[in-house]
């Protein structure tokens, strides 16, 4: 039995355990700790409210519940529980009456579309990153129409999902001191829509002032996936009630009527009413949205992300941020799934257009874009199964890259701090994503893969060989990562396992860290279909 070990939080006493990594480093685990009360009843879709306190030692000892989902890489069965607002602790210090090194704390917000994934170990293993010498938290957040349906007629503003999460960091604010870290050096860090987290984060007022540093992976609150405008998550919501069988117009019958569901009928009854169309387009249901309508608690985005960074409206801390190589691998999952999307794709093309464009109304307008991004993207062919890498390269640009290089120029234009911008493609065989969706033969790397890095998945189920190149990866990684915790900056001084100086972006000089088995600094990233979409952008009718 594992040695157990006890701290007391502001809620009361915590019992966790001493764990040890394969390669002999010794650390403290605490799992499924509350951060919140439980979302249920009357605080079903509500902001978070603080734990409440508990009597003599709670054990913390294994994995608390995940948020309600459905589990979208093992078949879409239901798993988890409403009372899900848990975070994990991991350290290898506790601190002493003696001790003044507190360390970095880097707090973790899992990807998975808003809508599946959790903090625990079967995606984000502690082990690597504890190696780089800082405290490490991962959080749940309630996930799917359960955090982010947005009512505000009904009392039901949104973003419950992103408020779980500013309650998390005021959590570490006040506790993670306990734990040997330091609230003064806080960096949050996450994927996918975990990246499009932490960028939330910097353009929230709620958030600010609770971290310090800031790490986006494949995801920034401007790509299209990543946020709706409060009609369209109106409508979302309207439309989820005809699927689950009610049909009105009424905002507080709906809201009444979602209540009296459980969680599993509201997320079965959401998947069986989704369309092919809904399911290849990366549209996610149910996502971040403004919340400033009729004054319902704290106001957590006050505008679209994208009129916000153009006025330079977001936390100026230190931030790295960047893309994988083929960020759009990750949806010919549901091309190759259901080969007759191929056809239906290529004859709705116009469906692939970033929303940003604006050009709903205007048929003419849509024609020549489409005509434009065809020829540009593949020439003369049309889609089939032999141009897929060429929809791949598509995808890559409007759902990730065309976002996170915008994010980028704006932090630089208007931030004091520095902005690091990099570029993975580095190609082993510990890409997370591609390992799960059975893509390892495709070159490239995929949405994610970074992941399988910096942390030690259990779903990956095998150890790395310590002479490997994936090996020799994951420290680089994780030396770059936790050097930015720490200081701020991924390469302070001379480094003989990094063997790089990672230039920060300026205004004249956009350059980025290519990530390969050899790292170098590079210029113009992308900068061929970055051109193009200026151009399309500068030329879409008003």
């Amino acid at each position: 039995m594992s040695e157990t070990v006890t701290v007391g939080v502001k809620q009361g006493d915590l019992r966790g355990r001493k764990v040890s990594t394969k390669s002999g480093l010794q650390y403290y685990s605490f799992q499924g700790i509350p951060y919140a009360k439980p979302p249920v009843g009357n605080l079903r879709f509500q902001a978070p409210q603080p734990a409440d306190p508990w009597p003599g030692i709670r054990d913390a000892l294994v994995e608390g519940a995940v948020c309600p989902q459905l589990d979208d890489l093992q078949g879409y069965f239901y798993i988890g529980h409403e009372d899900c607002l848990l975070l994990n602790v991991y350290t290898c210090q506790l601190p002493s009456s003696g001790l003044s090194d507190y360390k970095a704390v880097m707090v973790w917000f899992h990807g998975g579309g808003f809508g599946f994934g959790s903090g625990n170990t079967d995606f984000y293993g502690p082990d690597y990153l504890l190696e780089g010498g800082v405290v490490l938290v991962t959080v749940n957040y309630r996930l799917g129409p359960l955090g982010f349906l947005s009512l505000p007629d009904a009392g039901v503003p949104g973003n419950a999902g992103l408020k779980d999460q500013v309650m998390a960091l005021r959590w570490v604010q006040q506790n993670i001191a306990r734990f040997g870290g330091d609230p003064g050096n806080v960096t949050i860090f996450g994927a996918s829509a975990g990246g499009a987290s932490v960028h939330y984060h910097m353009l929230s007022p709620m958030s600010a002032g609770l971290f310090h540093r800031a790490i986006m992976q494949g995801g920034s609150a401007v790509n299209p996936w990543a946020y709706d405008d409060p009609p369209a998550a109106r409508r979302k919501a309207f439309r989820l009630g005809e699927m689950l069988g009610l049909k009105t117009a009424d905002p507080k019958e709906l809201f009444q009527f979602l209540q009296s569901l459980s969680a599993k009928e509201i997320l079965t009854g959401l998947h069986k009413g989704l369309t092919d169309q809904d399911t290849f387009l990366l549209v996610l249901y149910s996502v971040p949205t403004q919340d400033n309508e009729n004054g319902y608690g704290e106001v957590f985005l006050p505008d679209s992300p994208r009129s916000l960074l153009a006025r330079g409206k977001f936390s100026d801390v230190p931030l790295i941020a960047g893309i994988s190589s083929h960020e759009g691998m990750l949806m010919l999952n549901a091309l190759l799934k259901k080969p007759h999307l191929l056809t239906f794709v290529d004859n709705n093309f116009h469906l692939l257009l970033p929303t940003t464009l604006d050009v709903a109304d205007r048929s003419d307008a849509i024609t020549e874009i489409v005509q434009k991004v065809k020829h540009f993207y593949f020439g003369n062919k049309s889609l089939s199964k032999e141009t897929l890498s060429n929809y791949v390269e598509l995808i890559s640009d409007v759902q990730f890259a065309n976002g996170i290089n915008y994010t980028i120029k704006q932090h630089v234009a208007f931030s004091k701090s520095p902005v690091f911008y990099y570029h993975f493609a580095f190609e082993g065989n510990r890409g997370l994503l591609k390992n799960i969706l059975g893509f390892q033969n495709l070159s490239g790397t995929c949405h994610g893969d970074e992941v399988g890095y910096l942390f030690n998945p259990s779903v990956l189920d095998r150890a790395m060989d310590p002479e490997s190149p994936e090996a020799k990866m994951s420290q680089r990684l994780v030396k770059l990562w936790t050097n930015f915790a720490k200081t701020g900056n991924p390469t302070p001084g001379p480094d003989h396992v990094l063997d790089v100086t990672w230039k920060p972006a300026t205004t004249s000089e956009l350059v980025h860290l290519n990530i390969e088995k050899e790292m170098s600094m590079r210029h113009n990233l992308r900068s061929g279909s970055t051109s193009f979409w200026d151009g399309i952008n500068e030329t879409t009718p008003d």
